[in-house]
């Protein structure tokens, strides 16, 4: 059984007696409870026949049609009220059964790293950051695909996710739920996530629209995000276009701030041209727990379903139709995406059946969870090529770090996944190290480092914690966690520091130590995933979604007034320079750049090309060999500079593509540039340009100048693209 939220309250006996009646004479509910195929074809045959809306062979816009002239007022706003757990339905969400329409009860669940809201049997996954670090289309797909499958076993219609907003200060509480900083990145892993959510027949309910980047102030009126129309094109939204255009998302979340003055769910420009006329979506709207401020505005630009809030209740609704203050086309108008989604979907006919208490996990779900792990490490310093270690020879270890070395799995909130198979660092070093490992959890810092002193290695897993509904007030470790890598490194010079963050922190004892190894949350295969990296079994391949700074006065938004908020309004006075672009354009070094990420082995690059695209655009190539003693991967990288006229920052990226090599190997990559890569966003005439002139590329590893070896150049003309275009992955 799934624990019940804070403040639960059982409902009314009579509505609890009345809808029980109501099922069993119609007999419907059993359809919740059949196999994973649905209702066998003689029940759904009976079914259709009573309610020829579930007729398959039928178009879908037929079907809805049927449907809305069939439904009362009162049913049809039952289905635009979202309503939260209870006693009846243990789901995050759900709308209830509507027996005489043969609509079962339909639900829904948080979680971007696996079923939420406390789901047992079910895979922890690693932090979508991790999945952002590997930079990784295929595996974000497998990501998704574990999501989609287990909620389908557990009986959720539609899942929650991903979170697809843009990581613009590494102080925001859900930074772990990002795909990072940079649009392109995000956009590319987002589409993907989505698919393999959706490839299960569970809808993706992608959040949250837009320019949501804080926990401040959160369902208030006083967390207004003023942003420009430029930055929100460019930055803000590509990983939604992406989702929309490229994925056909069945659901967008309308988030809680007010964008330029005007909640975001009732934001006409926002949802009506730029969700609906500019990228044409054909899904639904629904809001997040009390983002709808005001309802009439929220139904007016199209918000199907809203959640947590007294608005939209149905009964007062229903009652405006009747009463004629509400015309029922209005009514049709917000309910025929909804409808359309779960036709297409096939969730009225063949909802999936509950099984809150089925194994969701498998062995197959939870190897992606350790791929996820391993290629989304990301090595961040290795002086002396102390790791990889030959823990078969080793003396001794010392594992230090609270809950046996693995202190942070998970981020809290809403998306907290409960493990099923949790392996800790300590389980999984002990199982290869036996007596020559030696652990302390790290709360006497003395202690620790007396233990580090004894012993030939120190390994240190320190972390930050992060949760929705509170941003970090310091990017510094939690606790005196500094002070005890710091008294660990000084007793042991061989000292490897594991960061378990959702972001990024500040190192002061970064020069101290050889080896800084950060592996995001880990989920519940952490410790298999650490003796991988620091053996040497896997080679590490992760690259850094987000930039990580040198102090939080160095870095963007380090103001209450550009982060926070300050009189009710944040500005995103850095435009479209977030995350590696305000570090570039501002002359400030980060501690370690966007992209970067150490390995085992060496790479090199050359043989570049670059030339002009047939229809627009540039074709890149380049060689990259594995210039090193092991095998690896890599992950190659290639960054575009428009012309100075532009006013865009100096690079920013457009392509990337994982390789894995053999020592002397090497391979052949190639980056397909569109004219929508080239693209600006014209806010006055509303459309994507691309700016005539001379366009340079760079290739490499990383956003950082040393990172990026090669460089070239090609010529291009001017050329207007409509407002549904720009950068994003083919």
């Amino acid at each position: 059984m799934m624990s019940r939220p804070h403040g639960f309250r059982r409902p009314p006996l009579p509505a609890l007696i009345g809808l029980v009646v109501a099922l069993l004479a119609v007999g419907f509910v059993s359809l919740r409870n059949r196999a994973p195929g649905g209702p066998d074809k003689d029940v759904r045959s009976r079914a259709s026949a009573a309610c020829p809306w579930l007729d398959s062979s039928q178009p879908v816009a037929t079907r809805v049609d049927e449907l809305l002239k069939a439904m009362t007022p009162l049913e049809e706003a039952t289905m635009l009220h979202l309503r939260q757990i209870d006693a009846v339905v243990p789901f995050e969400g759900y709308t209830p059964a509507i027996p005489r329409l043969c609509i079962p009860v339909l639900t829904e669940q948080d979680g971007a790293a696996g079923v939420a809201t406390g789901a047992t049997n079910v895979t922890q996954l690693p932090a979508p950051i991790a999945d952002a670090a590997a930079f990784d289309p295929t595996l974000a797909a497998r990501y998704g695909d574990v999501i989609g499958a287990e909620d389908a076993v557990k009986g959720v219609d539609l899942a929650l996710s991903p979170t697809v907003n843009i990581d613009r200060s590494p102080l925001w509480g859900r930074s772990y739920e990002t795909l990072g900083e940079d649009p392109y990145l995000s956009a590319s892993l987002a589409a993907p996530l989505v698919e393999g959510i959706q490839a299960n027949r569970v809808v993706s309910v992608v959040k949250h629209f837009a320019v949501y980047n804080q926990e401040s102030f959160r369902s208030t009126a006083a967390d207004d995000a003023v942003v420009s129309e430029q930055a929100m094109r460019e930055i803000y939204l590509p990983a939604f276009s992406a989702v929309v255009q490229q994925a056909h998302a069945g659901a967008i979340m309308c988030s809680y701030n007010l964008i330029n003055g005007i909640p975001a769910c009732e934001d006409a420009s926002l949802i009506q041209h730029t969700l609906r006329q500019d990228w044409h979506f054909a899904g639904f709207v629904r809001s997040d727990c009390n983002s709808i401020y005001q309802q009439a505005p929220a139904m007016a630009v199209g918000v199907s379903q809203a959640k947590c809030t007294r608005l939209y209740d149905p009964v007062a609704l229903a009652g405006a139709v009747t009463s004629g203050q509400l015309p029922r086309s209005e009514l049709d108008g917000l309910a025929r995406p909804l409808l359309s989604v779960l036709f297409a979907y096939d969730l009225i006919g063949a909802p999936h059946p509950e099984g809150l208490d089925d194994l969701a996990t498998s062995p197959a779900h939870r190897q992606v969870a350790l791929a996820t792990d391993d290629e989304g490490a990301v090595l961040l310093k290795n002086a002396g090529r102390l790791l990889p270690l030959d823990l078969g020879r080793i003396g001794s270890v010392a594992l230090i770090g609270g809950s046996g070395g693995t202190p942070m799995p998970a981020g809290f909130g809403a998306m907290h996944v409960l493990p099923s198979h949790p392996v800790t660092a300590l389980a999984a070093l002990r199982s290869v190290l036996g007596l020559r490992l030696r652990y302390d959890n790290g709360n006497d810092p003395a202690a620790a480092a007396a233990l580090a002193r004894t012993s030939q290695v120190a390994v240190v897993v320190v972390h930050d914690v992060e949760a929705e509904r509170s941003d970090r007030t310091s990017l510094a470790l939690n606790g005196d966690q500094n002070a005890l890598v710091a008294a660990v490194a000084a007793a042991n010079p061989r000292t490897i520091v594991v960061l378990e963050t959702g972001s990024a922190v500040v190192m002061p004892w970064l020069s101290a130590v050889p080896s800084v190894l950060e592996t995001w949350y880990p989920g519940e295969l952490a410790g298999t995933s650490l003796v991988d990296l620091l053996s040497g079994r896997v080679n590490p391949s992760g690259k850094l979604p987000v930039s990580f700074p040198v102090s939080a006065a160095a870095m963007p938004d380090n103001t209450a007034r550009t982060f926070g908020g300050v009189g009710g309004q944040t500005l995103y006075s850095d435009g479209i320079d977030v995350g590696y672009r305000w570090y570039q354009t501002s002359g400030v070094a980060p501690l370690f750049p966007f992209g970067f990420g150490l390995s085992y082995t060496t790479f090199g690059f050359g043989d570049l090309a670059v030339a002009p695209r047939p229809g627009g655009g540039l074709s890149v190539g380049a060689t990259v060999t594995n210039t090193g003693d092991r095998a690896g991967a890599d992950v190659v990288q290639c960054y575009l500079g428009d012309p100075p006229t532009t006013g865009e920052p100096p690079r920013q990226l457009r392509g990337f593509t994982r390789v894995s090599l053999d020592p002397g190997r090497s391979t052949r990559v190639h980056f397909d540039l569109p004219p929508g890569d080239l693209a600006t966003w014209d806010s006055t005439g509303r459309t994507w340009t691309v700016t005539a002139g001379t366009y340079r590329v760079y290739v490499g590893d990383g956003s950082a100048p040393t990172s990026l070896p090669l460089s070239g150049s090609a010529a291009v003309g001017a050329a207007t693209l409509g407002a549904a275009s720009g950068p994003a992955p083919a």
